[in-house]
């Protein structure tokens, strides 16, 4: 990465995309039936094909770092029990602790994250932030259930656990790592038709999905701000990324690993986390705030940290 224009001509349109998917919404020209349908495409099917594709056609065993994991694991957690944390000392329970907590960890890096790393810093570094994705993701389902059935005292626990073990199992973006996995550990090879079909596939993912992840914000509908949204995207945006990419630093990370590392703790809050949350607990809307802040948020943090970190000569 040469310089803060490169940076800016490569994150801002991602934004942009998501801003075009909010005035599609806005003019009609799209709708909640196509959201709907566009983004269970996504994640069923290209996200899917998508994954396989970047990990099958590489090294696993080479591409395979476990230090990464551990780290990214350490600071998921470290930002998991540190706003569960400032929730007991700043938020009533039953008032929305476990939503605080839930948009304070979990990030939108399988549609935001991914775009930024691909745009960016190339395949190798895609097929690293997939690899770290197959690890991350079920830890996330797991600390969002926790967080959101313990920490508020919420009802529907048994039921919840047995939602997010059937989630972890019949994740397609799992399933489809896996496979991907064996096919190279054993040194598969698909059949090139296969292979180009697959390609043609993955490649509407990132500007569907982000499309429809503009349509699905309503800026009329945030509310006013909380200790809750405003806290929460403090953490999701500011102190998590930073704790992250230090102790990256220091570990050794530099280029695109640790601009991976950046980019995972720095994306906005995922908007399976308003889903969730809706679905468990009485604080949906509150949820969906804190998706929409971040999300709005992030078009400014995140080419800012890069850009810092580019002047830094750390990627």
């Amino acid at each position: 990465m040469n310089n803060t224009i490169f940076i800016i001509n490569t994150v801002s349109p991602i934004f942009l995309i998501v801003a075009i998917g909010w005035i599609l919404r806005k003019r009609n020209i799209i709708n909640e039936s196509f959201i709907k349908q566009s983004t269970n495409f996504v994640f069923k099917i290209t996200i899917p094909v998508l994954v396989f594709i970047k990990l099958e056609s590489v090294d696993f065993k080479e591409l395979f770092d476990s230090n990464i994991i551990i780290l990214i694991y350490s600071g998921m957690l470290f930002t998991f029990f540190l706003a569960w944390t400032i929730s007991i000392l700043l938020i009533k329970k039953g008032t929305g602790r476990g939503v605080f907590i839930q948009g304070s960890f979990w990030p939108n890096n399988v549609i935001l994250g991914l775009a930024l790393v691909i745009n960016i810093f190339g395949e190798i570094a895609v097929s690293k932030m997939i690899m770290v994705l197959v690890f991350l993701l079920p830890l996330q389902y797991t600390l969002s259930v926790i967080a959101l059935t313990v920490s508020d005292n919420t009802e529907k626990r048994s039921r919840a656990v047995a939602r997010m073990i059937k989630s972890i199992i019949t994740n397609p973006i799992i399933i489809s790592a896996i496979l991907a996995i064996i096919f190279s550990l054993i040194n598969i090879k698909l059949p090139r038709v296969l292979f180009n079909t697959g390609n043609y596939l993955a490649a509407i993912t990132l500007p569907l999905a982000l499309i429809g992840l503009g349509g699905s914000l309503r800026i009329k509908q945030l509310q006013s701000l909380s200790i809750i949204t405003i806290g929460s995207s403090i953490l999701k945006l500011l102190i998590s990324p930073i704790i992250a990419t230090t102790v990256g630093y220091f570990v050794g990370y530099r280029g695109a690993d640790l601009g991976v590392i950046y980019i995972i703790f720095s994306s906005p809050t995922a908007v399976v986390s308003y889903i969730i949350a809706d679905s468990m607990t009485p604080h949906g809307k509150l949820a969906g705030n804190i998706v929409l802040i971040t999300t709005l948020l992030s078009a400014i943090t995140i080419p800012l940290g890069l850009i810092i970190l580019n002047q830094l000569l750390l990627i």
